[in-house]
């Protein structure tokens, strides 16, 4: 009885030292931050948001232990750089550089994720749009700009980073105000259309006044404030050569992911607090011409808010938008996916009319075409091209509806003409070819457009059993360069680089 007793009270008291072990509060995890933290931008080194977010990261150490390290990553007008953040943990240690422009990536790609995920900490500066150029080139001066327009009657390029972003529309609202035409050629980042214009590769950049800071070829043409900046007394701004956008601006913050402790959080809005009043980042932001502010989350999330709103009415003015409720379109829809049973029907007239089965070359020949014409319709459903400008959203679904409908109406033809069976070895070749097919579609993201394509090139004709080595590339490197000079030289819409290489 004494043992059992002394056992019982042995283990109650093993029971009670592991209860107070557990009570205390684990001292580890409240040392935030404990490692580095990361702030992830979508330019690449050079462009504006890279500068502000570099010297954010200098400025801080002033403050904290933790080093701030940038990680660029760039692709998709910010939304790689958005995915990144949100697919790593909410624990504060990775940061969401934020622009203005980002409100446009996101209504414009639609993508599954909104402004509503990230958790708005502050916003540091707020810098005026202005019209950019080489000082070498034949366009210099606002003058120059405008003149070099209406003698290139839509031609003349104007460069900057994304379709729809704010760089974007404060081009087009230009155009509209001065009664010009250009086209407008996107990059993923302002480091990318500023080097595009420094290559005279374009004619104007769209960007902000510290773009031009360590770039002595660069010329701010016109600014979009009511006075002159401190900095370039010379340049006249947009009021003054008798255009009315006197505060076209461009913000930007910090954001982390919804979902971040409530401690972190308060720990990083006290560090940009800091870096907000220090003297060397206020140095930086006057040198560059722009404004230091500093909103908190309420402030800056209803900043957010409303410019989200402001962004579709634009977007949907300029034609990048299209509405949902835009009756024409869903009439378009409607008839697009009527056009798969009149096209099958169709073809089994046309059969019937010849007195053949149906094969399945007829089959896959007709699912092409059903397709194409699906595609073609559905074209017609998509916003117009923005003015000044030779593509919109639906040049590319034209292009492939074109492409399909030919190999259609190659394969009906020579069915036709030579009607025989498919065989078990056509069949998996087919299959196979749409296998190559998905795995272009899921390796396009990481490695880019270019080797995508050229891995389903040469599958695509070595499954199909062609053996002349010096042919197959050839026709591979044909189709690449068609590819450059239509989509990018010709079209100027930027390709998929590949995120693995970023």
């Amino acid at each position: 009885m004494g043992t059992s007793l002394t056992t019982r009270l042995l283990g109650l008291s093993a029971m009670l030292m592991a209860a107070l072990v557990f009570a205390q509060p684990p001292a580890a995890s409240a040392a935030y931050p404990e490692k580095p933290i990361v702030i992830i931008v979508h330019a690449k080194p050079g462009g504006a948001i890279d500068l502000t977010a570099r010297v954010v990261s200098k400025v801080a150490r002033n403050y904290t232990d933790a080093p701030l390290v940038i990680e660029n990553r760039y692709g998709g007008s910010g939304a790689v750089a958005m995915r990144a953040v949100l697919g790593r943990k909410a624990d504060g240690y990775t940061v969401l550089a934020a622009p203005a422009t980002f409100i446009s990536t996101i209504q414009i790609t639609q993508s599954d994720f909104g402004m509503d995920d990230f958790y708005f900490l502050a916003c540091l500066t707020e810098a005026p749009e202005a019209l950019i150029t080489n000082r070498h080139s034949d366009v210099v001066t606002f003058e120059d700009i405008v003149t070099d327009a209406h003698a290139k009657q839509g031609r003349q390029i104007w460069v900057g980073p994304g379709v729809g972003s704010l760089d974007h529309l404060m081009a087009i609202k230009t155009w509209d105000k001065l009664g010009i035409t250009a086209t407008w050629v996107p990059y993923d980042g302002g480091g990318e259309a500023i080097a595009a214009l420094l290559g005279q590769h374009g004619d104007v950049y769209v960007g902000n006044p510290e773009d031009v800071k360590g770039r002595p070829d660069l010329n701010i043409a016109v600014v979009s404030t009511r006075k002159r900046l401190e900095h370039f007394p010379d340049t006249p701004t947009l009021l003054e050569v008798g255009c009315d956008l006197p505060d076209e601006i461009m913000w930007r913050g910090f954001a982390v992911k919804q979902g971040t402790p409530p401690d972190i959080i308060t720990y990083l809005d006290d560090l940009l607090g800091k870096v907000a009043r220090d003297e060397e980042w206020l140095a930086f932001v006057a040198l560059n011409s722009a404004k230091a502010v500093h909103y908190r989350h309420d402030e800056f999330t209803a900043i957010v808010d409303r410019d989200s709103g402001e962004a579709v009415k634009y977007l949907r003015m300029a034609n990048i938008l299209a509405s949902n409720e835009d009756p024409k379109a869903n009439r378009i829809r409607t008839l697009a996916w009527l056009t798969v049973p009149v096209i099958a029907l169709g073809l089994a007239l046309v059969l019937r009319l010849r007195r053949r089965r149906p094969t399945g070359v007829a089959m896959i020949a007709g699912l092409c075409l059903a397709l194409a014409a699906m595609f073609f319709v559905l074209a017609w459903s998509f916003p117009p091209p923005t003015k000044g400008q030779n593509v919109g959203a639906a040049t590319i679904p034209l292009i492939w509806s074109a492409v399909l409908a030919v190999f259609a109406v190659m394969q009906v033809r020579a069915d036709l003409i030579n009607h025989q069976d498919v065989g078990h070895g056509r069949v998996k070749l087919v299959l196979g070819l749409v296998l190559l097919m998905v795995v272009f579609v899921a390796i396009l993201p990481g490695i880019g457009f270019f080797p995508a394509t050229t891995i389903l090139l040469l599958g695509g004709i070595y499954a199909m059993g062609y053996r002349r080595h010096v042919m197959v590339a050839t026709v591979t490197v044909s189709m690449l360069v068609f590819c450059y000079v239509v989509f990018i030289r010709t079209l100027g819409l930027p390709l998929p680089e590949g995120s693995w290489f970023q």
